[in-house]
């Protein structure tokens, strides 16, 4: 058997190789470290990330109340009242409220309004195909025969179109 004889050249060759190598693996690992840390923050966002919810009220009557219920294929997640305050004619308001775990497909949207003097109007207002993680707008406008209008639009906040959520419905109070 021949025996290889290392020469200086040979030596200076594999060390060149060698630092290439500890380059390379440096660069990769940085870039490992660097997507982990990014994904951390995206979790930690999305974790903190809550409803937004915008009210408008252009009527002559004060809104008392307002509920939501979201249903989903398995689960029914009723929220409490989300102001406590009325809210004016011509006023608004934006609050948040927490995320509810809905199971993805199909969960609609339900809301309960109550203007002052008025019983609640139940209204089914829309579904979502995916969790949802955005903003609901409600208008309430009001027109000169008297007849409330509610629009209602849910927009996801990362612009995905699962969201069939714009709706305009006649509010129907009960006679009294």
């Amino acid at each position: 058997m021949k025996k290889i004889k290392v020469t200086k050249a040979t030596r200076e060759i594999n060390q060149e190789t060698l630092k290439e190598k500890k380059k390379n693996l440096m660069i990769f690992c940085g870039i490992v470290a660097a997507v982990l840390v990014l994904s951390f923050v995206f979790m930690v966002v999305e974790a903190s990330q809550k409803y937004k919810l915008h009210i408008v009220n252009n009527t002559s009557k004060n809104i008392t109340q307002l509920q939501l219920l979201f249903s989903s294929d398995e689960t029914n997640y009723s929220s409490d009242v989300f102001f406590n305050s009325a809210i004016g004619a011509g006023e608004e308001i934006n609050t948040e409220f927490p995320k509810f775990p809905l199971m993805g497909t199909n969960s609609g949207l339900i809301s309960k309004t109550f203007f002052e003097g008025e019983e609640g109007v139940l209204n089914d207002n829309g579904v979502f195909y995916t969790n949802f993680s955005g903003k609901i707008t409600i208008e309430f406008t009001e027109d000169e025969a008297g007849v409330i209008t509610m629009s209602i639009k849910a927009k996801e906040g990362k612009g995905s179109l699962s969201t069939f959520c714009d709706e305009e419905q006649v509010m129907e109070f009960a006679q009294k």
